[in-house]
């Protein structure tokens, strides 16, 4: 027998649903003007299964975290609009965990929710972008996706700095920050001078996310 849905089942699925199956491009032009109040209007955003979901959840007093939720959740999905829909679909149905049987829209609408600032979505969308475009790998995107969650968003764009400045130069306590999400590490090593930047996961936000959002923020 099949679990009853719950509003947490029911929102997850509709986000899967709306990633892998919507028309994206009208986020962007609604996105400046957002507001709850027009989501319960009829309107463009209306359209996506998830705003419907997410106002059915409102009428019936189940609460989540109102103006900010959906600014991150537009600002994801905007991120995606580039994407086509057959990409989005393949990248929905890989992103599924058959070991733990979490589903990917869960597994995203609970990052969403940790995300304290629409930035921070807007960088994930783009990772989430880059992964369907097959520039990085889903361990990467997941890799990613912790770092964006755990750090200030001011430490975020410092890591565009990295192949300037050596990690043993970082202020103590930004150092200890990306020491812990695995921006870098403390090499045991005779031929090391100790602390070392994880080059790879630093080049995907120097090269490939923060430049874009640097422009547009």
């Amino acid at each position: 027998m099949n679990a009853p849905d719950t509003p947490d089942s029911n929102l997850s699925n509709s986000l899967a649903h709306t990633i892998a199956n919507s028309e994206l491009t009208a986020v962007g032009t609604e996105l400046s003007e957002i507001a709850i109040d027009s989501l319960l209007d009829d309107g463009v955003l209306k359209e996506l299964p998830i705003i419907g979901t997410l106002t059915g959840l409102w009428k019936t007093g189940v609460t989540i975290r109102d103006a900010l939720f959906v600014r991150k959740l537009l600002t994801f999905l905007n991120g995606l609009s580039e994407i086509s829909i057959e990409d989005r679909t393949k990248m929905i149905a890989s992103l599924d965990d058959e070991k733990t049987s979490e589903a990917a829209g869960e597994r995203i609408l609970s990052l969403l929710d940790r995300l304290d600032s629409s930035g921070k979505a807007k960088i994930v969308g783009k990772a989430f972008k880059l992964y369907s475009t097959g520039v990085i790998t889903k361990d990467e995107l997941w890799r990613v996706s912790f770092i964006v969650e755990r750090l200030p968003l001011s430490d975020i764009i410092a890591i565009s700095e990295w192949q300037s400045v050596a990690l043993n130069a970082v202020p103590h306590i930004r150092k200890h920050l990306y020491l812990t999400v695995g921006v870098g590490w403390f090499v045991l090593d005779i031929s090391s001078n100790g602390f070392q930047w994880h080059e790879r996961l630093c080049t995907i936000f120097s090269n490939y996310i923060l430049p874009d959002f640097m422009n547009t923020a």
